[in-house]
């Protein structure tokens, strides 16, 4: 049961209380009995029929100041006007017109012209009936008058109730939506806080150890004598396990690092590179012609990803060169690999590349196995962006992030 149930009872019991009315003059003017039946059967079949409906629609603005939105109300008007011009007692029908009209019509000053409207129908509908000597005039219009004023000033306190109600629920929404904005902000500083201590804690931990199996592996490999050569090679082969270790931890603990943006993303970007050339010996060559400036969610999203996509070169690429490109742009821009989406609305994104010259993909390894594209998916999902992995021009791996710039929304 909708919550206008109890409208249309109400309905139904006010036009059979008002055929009972009009049946008891049946005896003494069959006329006007029948002529207020008839009244009464169209304004129920009118009701029936369509008149229901624009209860149904009374959230649906558009429907509400459609001319279409007219046709009901119009209706009973006429059917209340001439009902009362047959029946005097028909005016009692205003008890619904009245509320028919504030509930389904839009805007509020044609609301108001059609109260007048039928107050005024219903004034000369009074006087056909009852005669026009004064006193059934200035009864007519008194009546009429207060009865205009009583809806007037009820429809126009549900109207204001009403559009408070429609803003509290727009605030409500907004806030709503701006905690969970604050909520998924939380969860990402606590993430990124918890990632930076795990990563202090294995740099001081994990990482001292393994340089330190590293340098014992390489002592006792120097004092074995050439005449233990299975010796030798447990040496050997325990200093590179200790250094594959050494390399994937370094990775971890510059992918939880944090790298301030301030000056500016290409700024940001510039220090991750200088970082990791002096670690690793391989040559960045980064690229920020045409970028403009983007708010600070969004570019920490972007350099976390430039992070990620190091930390990936770092372990599984053995590149020597990295070309890294960072620009605004409304296409792929030269990029086959970004997937752009026309529908959101936004004309320009921020495209970033990083591409390597390393070993390239290997078909038997999934994507998401090892490499950290899942945490960056993610991150880029609350921004409306998109990952894409495919091979680079210089031979290896590049990974593209594309987002839509948050800067042009904010500026339309």
């Amino acid at each position: 049961m909708n919550r206008f149930s109890w409208w249309h009872i109400a309905v139904g019991v006010t036009l059979a209380a008002m055929a009972a009315v009009a049946a008891t003059d049946f005896a003494e003017s069959p006329t006007t009995a029948i002529g207020a039946w008839v009244c009464l059967l169209v304004l129920a079949l009118g009701y029936v029929l369509f008149g229901w409906r624009g209860f149904l629609l009374d959230d649906d603005e558009c429907h509400r100041t459609s001319l279409r939105a007219l046709g009901f109300p119009l209706l009973a008007i006429v059917c209340t006007s001439v009902g009362v011009g047959f029946n005097p007692s028909l005016a009692t029908l205003q008890a619904i017109t009245f509320p028919i009209i504030w509930f389904t019509v839009d805007p509020l000053r044609r609301a108001i012209v059609l109260n007048v409207i039928l107050a005024v129908a219903v004034t000369l509908g009074f006087l056909f009936s009852t005669g026009t000597s004064p006193q059934a005039i200035v009864q007519a219009i008194t009546i009429e008058a207060i009865s205009l004023l009583f809806s007037l000033a009820l429809g126009l306190w549900f109207s204001f109730a009403l559009g408070q109600g429609q803003e509290n629920t727009r605030l409500l929404a907004e806030l709503q939506a701006t905690q969970h904005e604050l909520a998924v902000l939380n969860r990402d500083s606590g993430i990124l806080s918890e990632r930076e201590r795990l990563a202090g804690e294995i740099h001081d931990t994990i990482a001292q150890s393994l340089t330190g199996l590293v340098m014992v592996a390489q002592r006792a490999s120097r004092a074995v004598t050439d005449d233990q050569p299975s010796v030798k090679l447990d040496l050997t082969l325990i200093e590179d396990i200790a250094r594959e270790a050494l390399v994937e931890t370094r990775a971890l603990v510059a992918a939880g690092t944090p790298v301030a943006v301030d000056g500016g993303l290409p700024a940001a970007l510039g220090r991750l590179n200088a970082r990791f050339t002096r670690e690793t010996g391989v040559t960045i060559s980064l690229n920020t012609e045409g970028y403009h400036p983007e708010p600070n969610e969004v570019e920490v999203v972007l350099l976390r990803s430039a992070q990620e996509a190091l930390a990936n070169v770092r372990k599984h690429s053995h590149a020597s060169r990295v070309v890294m490109r960072l620009t605004t742009t409304g296409s792929a821009g030269g990029h086959p690999s970004v997937a752009l989406a026309p529908s959101d609305g936004v004309r320009h994104r921020i495209v970033l590349s990083v591409g390597d010259d390393g070993t390239g993909i290997d078909p038997s390894r999934p994507l998401d196995d090892g490499f950290g594209l899942s945490g960056m998916q993610q991150r880029l999902a609350l921004l409306g962006g998109e990952l894409a992995i495919g091979p680079s021009s210089q031979g290896g791996v590049e990974l593209t992030v594309s987002l839509p710039s948050l800067a042009e929304r904010v500026a339309s």
